[in-house]
């Protein structure tokens, strides 16, 4: 518990670091989406609080014992990766699955690869990826797109649809969309994915509830036709 104590007063005091960084990206960068990625780009110690969290790794371990083999995935593509926690335990539990994770933060993605030296890691902004149309069979998402501001989400939708046959997104949303705060954004991934044509699979609470009243967080399955 006083591991866990310390992580949170580290996490508020590198987000209370973060309001500085948010003033800075606004007075040098030129759009909303720039800003959210230095902000992202920059935090120094988020990842830490990441991997020994029982909410999270109930997350993980659902991903890993229950969507992967109902949906027959064998290779996986997460954005936005930060510590790896969804990857490293995916890989652990099917060590053939093909894994790869992008992230902003180099910072967080060296951390990844200590503790999962069997899966990719690439340094890459979650607003600007590209990979071979229909090269993984999922894309995963998980507190990403919740912090990707409204006038990027819609390139990252199109290109998710053209990656994979399957996208999870595990995404804060209250029913109501718009800012939540500092680069958070409540958003409707059910109606954002089938505008991108997603045949919904799941549309329900996520397990692993941290925070029910303020972040509740949903998980959005769509699978993307192939001819």
């Amino acid at each position: 518990m006083a591991g866990r104590a310390r992580n949170l007063i580290s996490h508020a005091a590198e987000h209370a670091r973060g309001k500085v960084r948010v003033a800075r990206a606004r007075r040098s960068a030129d759009t909303e989406t720039d800003q959210a990625t230095a902000y992202w780009r920059d935090l120094s110690s988020y990842h830490a609080s990441n991997d020994d969290d029982p909410h999270a790794i109930e997350r993980s371990r659902w991903i890993a014992d229950t969507l992967i083999p109902e949906l027959g995935i064998t290779s996986l593509l997460e954005i936005g990766t930060n510590s790896g926690r969804n990857l490293r335990i995916a890989k652990q539990t099917h060590p053939e699955l093909r894994a790869c994770g992008l992230d902003v933060n180099e910072t967080a993605l060296e951390h990844a690869r200590r503790q999962a030296p069997d899966v990719e890691f690439r340094v890459q902004d979650a607003n600007r990826w590209e990979e071979e149309p229909n090269s993984w069979d999922a894309v995963l998402t998980m507190s990403v797109l919740d912090h990707i501001p409204d006038d990027a989400t819609e390139e990252l939708a199109a290109r998710i649809a053209t990656t994979a046959r399957y996208v999870i997104a595990v995404e804060l949303w209250d029913g109501d969309a718009g800012e939540r705060g500092a680069f958070k954004y409540g958003r409707d991934n059910k109606e954002l994915f089938e505008r991108h044509g997603a045949r919904t699979v799941k549309w329900e609470m996520s397990p692993g509830q941290y925070d029910l009243e303020k972040s509740p967080l949903w998980v959005y399955v769509g699978e993307f036709p192939r001819s």
